[in-house]
């Protein structure tokens, strides 16, 4: 990783000095086969949207929100993620990258260091700190372990005078668009501004001082999450207040929901509860609109294309509190396309619809409550990887000779201890399939891989093998994969959270792909795709090299 964050930084400095406009000239306006190139490709991804949730409330959409996608675009009903880990920070290094973990090698949110022993932040970097800001342990600051190019960094390198600016609320959301060259803006929690740090630039620009100098995040303070819409329009959803959602950042678990956080006056308590409602988007837009504007993104006086990346983190924690099976989650979902609607008619207005590509997927799904799955008789519960950990250590025991063999789990992988093996000179492989052959009854597990079936490849004939070995970096990730079954929660604390994702199955791999333009995209209904088409097709159209650790195709069919 070091040579692809050496040339980072070398091309960063070139750039800085302006020896990016001699190497490469502003010729993109004219493109093969006599196609203009769009003005800008508008780069969205709503955190933690399953498909069915796009199409699940298509009555109830404005007329140029989602509808600008499913209606006037292409989208792919049967898209999904190819590998088995749907993470916020796997997902969104995949999405631009169009490569799969096993080579991006961002491989969860979080993991375990081997040589340290100790949790790996998927975007932390120590050489890097927030601007005008506390950077605290394990804050995300730079692309440093995502091991390949995006679609910007192309787009970038081709042209040398494309921008590319990546918004989120989420630091790995952010980082993970904005690869190698980008900027990246991520939401603090501690001022509710969007921030970045020094790995980008070593100042703000004067735009971004001006928008924050009157503190629009401080506009929601005080207001309450009421329902949008007739309470009859949400027959469809869970009723409120049921007894396993969770009451978390003191939002309740009943509309109306207050967002203060408990405080009261704007502070890092309200800053944080904010973004777990729809108000989270609305600030995202709020910044949005003054980047676009602050930037001159779709109006680059090179005449080349600029890529604007949108993560909207709110319906993730949505999800996570309520489940998507819940008036909230339809709720949230209804109020962001009216954000998007809204979004849409701006940049109609600034740049002209006409000349940009607008996509939309998402970093993952999401399952239904286990509680909910259970009351519709599925079966369905929770796991205590704590509890899982002590009990194969306990059987591991019992069978070697008292010891930790299992040093730690980090969702979904158990890291062996192999230097308390080899003192004990034991073998391997006997204990991996000890821990194998103990957890594949273990309640709630489907599957369960060792790295010795990883590393050579002695894995059944499944699509969930392949989803496991898509997802599994040999330098990287952990040692035992435990793969749930379907309904099944595991996600650290078994009770952190109502909902989480993070699995193999469709509910969490079945994501949105659409795509608008007019010159480029066409109108209609499409069939299976994966994720991975999305960034190709993308690279496609700008007539750029795909990323280089890419495996989509282009989507062909979608495009004029």
């Amino acid at each position: 990783m070091t040579g692809l964050s050496g040339i980072s930084s070398g091309l960063r400095a070139l750039a800085a000095a302006g020896a990016l406009a001699l190497a490469w000239p502003a010729v993109a306006a004219d493109a093969p086969a006599s196609k203009p190139l769009p003005k800008l490709v508008v780069f969205m991804v709503v955190d933690g949207f399953p498909q069915e949730q796009l199409v699940k409330y298509y009555d109830l959409y404005a007329r140029r929100g989602f509808k600008l996608l499913l209606d006037d675009g292409a989208w792919f009903s049967n898209n999904h993620y190819s590998h088995a880990t749907t993470y916020t920070g796997v997902g969104h290094a995949t999405l631009l990258s169009c490569a799969h973990p096993y080579k991006h090698g961002v491989v969860g949110n979080d993991w375990i260091d081997k040589k340290s022993r100790k949790r790996v932040y998927s975007t932390e970097d120590a050489r890097h700190k927030y601007l005008d800001e506390e950077t605290p342990e394990h804050a995300g600051t730079s692309p440093f372990n995502m091991k390949v190019t995006t679609v910007g960094d192309e787009l970038m390198y081709a042209n040398g005078k494309s921008r590319m600016i990546a918004i989120a609320g989420k630091d790995r959301s952010a980082i993970g668009l904005a690869g190698q060259l980008g900027t990246a803006y991520m939401h603090s929690t501690t001022t509710g501004r969007f921030i970045t740090s020094d790995y980008y630039m070593k100042d703000y620009p004067d735009w971004w001082k001006k928008f924050y100098a009157g503190k629009p995040q401080d506009r929601y303070f005080g207001k309450q999450w009421t329902m949008l819409l007739p309470e009859e329009a949400y027959a469809r959803s869970a009723p409120d207040d049921r007894p396993w959602t969770t009451n978390y950042k003191g939002l309740g678990t009943r509309f109306p929901h207050a967002i203060s956080g408990g405080a009261d006056q704007p502070n890092k308590s309200y800053y944080d509860a904010m973004l777990w409602t729809p108000y989270g988007d609305d600030l995202t837009l709020d910044f949005v609109k003054a980047a676009v504007e602050g930037e001159n993104l779709g109006q680059n006086p090179a005449g080349v294309p600029d890529i604007l990346a949108i993560s909207w983190t709110s319906h993730d924690y949505v999800n996570h509190l309520f489940g998507p099976e819940s008036r909230q989650s339809q709720d949230q979902t209804v109020r962001l396309d009216r954000v998007l609607s809204d979004l849409f008619d701006f940049l109609d207005r600034r740049v002209g619809l006409r000349n940009v590509v607008v996509s939309l997927s998402a970093d993952h799904g999401f399952m239904n409550i286990p509680e909910f799955s259970s009351s519709r008789r599925l079966d369905a519960g929770r796991i205590d990887p704590e509890k899982m950990v002590a009990e194969v250590n306990a059987a591991l025991s019992a069978k070697f000779g008292d010891g930790k063999y299992i040093i730690t789990w980090w969702n979904p992988n158990l890291y062996v201890d192999y230097d308390l093996i080899a003192a004990r000179k034991l073998d391997k492989v006997a204990v991996e399939n000890a821990a194998q052959e103990f957890l594949r009854s273990y309640p709630g597990v489907e599957a369960v891989y060792t790295r010795t079936q990883l590393e050579t490849g002695q894995l059944p004939d499944t699509k969930l093998s392949k989803q496991v070995y898509l997802a599994w970096h040999q330098q990287i990730s952990g040692d035992i994969v435990v793969m749930n079954k379907p309904n099944w929660y595991l996600f650290a604390k078994p009770k952190g959270y109502a909902s989480t994702h993070g699995s193999p199955w469709a509910y969490d791999t079945n994501v949105p792909l659409a795509m608008y333009g007019g010159s480029w995209v066409k109108q209609g209904k499409f069939g299976d795709s994966e994720t991975v088409d999305l960034g190709r097709t993308l690279a496609h159209i700008l007539n750029v090299r795909p990323p280089n650790g890419c495996e989509g195709r282009v989507l062909t069919e979608a495009l004029r």
